[in-house]
């Protein structure tokens, strides 16, 4: 009888124990850092992004494509942590750079046509100039091929070959640099400009000032149209995002 009574107090007192014992404490959810990647630079970013996954898995980094001025509002609301893209980061801000890319223009492979001057094609894309006769052993019309108004290659062209000339209204409109490359393929007499780092292998890329534009011709300078890949930010990055980036410096750094 008193084994009975011993036992039972021995189960009201666990279960007492028991429900006095504080609950576990879940483990914190990880804050997903966001990376906006531009139109122009989103595909080269993706594939950043996924070599740094094979060797560093558990990263919370969320990448969203935005238009340029839709990014930086993100930034500035804070919605976005860091942007990647060929931007003018506004002063103040943090910006790194993170690869050295080129503008490279672009034709239909049965256009004959292998060297263009900065002149000459200023007057291409502002219109003065509207057929290839002068320049190619064809009366073909020119149909120039441009990205959306906001990008930054767009903004970079306009700037450095056209010294702010409006772009003529004759142009066709690609939102991505793989449109802008379709546009151009379909077009015997198109010509567009991308970033180098999405050439595709449809078109032909031409000589500007003589100068054929690859990695150690963007790199050394001699090329003429040039643009830098970089990460802005109103603050220094920090956590996954900032690992990322100094990875992909470490990464792209060229061999000496």
């Amino acid at each position: 009888m008193r084994l009975g009574v011993n036992l039972i107090l021995l189960v009201i007192a666990t279960s007492f124990l028991g429900a006095c014992a504080p609950a576990a404490t879940p483990a914190p959810t990880p804050v997903v850092q966001q990376v906006i990647i531009t139109p122009a630079y989103a595909d080269l970013v993706k594939t950043w992004f996924d070599g740094y996954l094979q060797v560093n898995p558990d990263v919370f980094i969320s990448l969203v494509n935005q238009p340029p001025e839709a990014a930086l509002a993100s930034l500035e609301d804070g919605s976005g942590d860091v942007l990647i893209g060929g931007l003018t980061p506004p002063a103040g801000w943090f910006a790194t750079p993170l690869s050295e890319d080129g503008i490279v223009v672009v034709v239909h492979p049965d256009l004959g046509v292998r060297d263009l001057s900065i002149d000459e094609l200023a007057a291409i894309f502002t219109g003065r100039m509207s057929s290839w006769d002068s320049l190619a052993d064809t009366d073909l019309p020119i149909q120039p091929v441009i990205s959306l108004p906001g990008d930054e290659v767009r903004a970079a062209f306009q700037s450095t070959v056209m010294n702010g000339q409006r772009f003529t209204n004759n142009a066709l409109l690609g939102p991505t640099p793989a449109a802008v490359l379709q546009l151009v393929d379909e077009n015997e007499g198109a010509v567009g400009f991308l970033p180098y780092s999405a050439i595709g292998e449809k078109v032909r890329p031409i000589r500007v000032e003589g100068t054929l534009p690859g990695k150690a011709t963007i790199r050394d300078g001699r090329y003429p149209l040039p643009i830098t890949i970089l990460a802005i930010a109103p603050q220094e990055p920090s956590g996954d995002v900032r690992s990322w980036l100094v990875w992909i410096q470490s990464e792209l750094q060229p061999a000496p």
